[in-house]
């Protein structure tokens, strides 16, 4: 199976998780078999946007919660590509907790 997995950012308390074992796309503990949908089918999904599927190859784009402090990588994230993947996904930063400044004594 080969997952293209692209990832919307958007600002949120929560961050995201992701795992993939087998058919199965697991985005924030639930759990999503993208071989229930059809071959050659192409949904709207509340979660998981657009889903399509070419044979074994699935495509589908997922939120990507982020902090305030999230950086470029997590508001401009690559596009993931995965073949016969098991286990959580790595996704970017949530987010970083920015250097305290120091202070400049007079």
């Amino acid at each position: 199976m080969k997952l293209t997995l692209n990832l919307s950012p958007v600002a949120s308390d929560k961050g995201t998780t992701i795992a993939l074992t087998g058919t199965v796309l697991t985005v924030n503990g639930t759990d999503y078999d993208l071989s229930e949908l059809p071959d050659g089918a192409e949904v709207k999904h509340p979660t998981l946007r657009r889903v399509r599927r070419d044979g074994d190859k699935y495509e589908c784009t997922v939120r990507l919660g982020h902090g305030p402090n999230a950086p470029h990588e997590t508001r401009f994230p690559d596009t993931i590509v995965l073949e016969n993947h098991n286990g959580p996904i790595e996704l970017p930063l949530y987010d970083v907790v920015p250097e305290a400044e120091e202070d400049i004594a007079p």
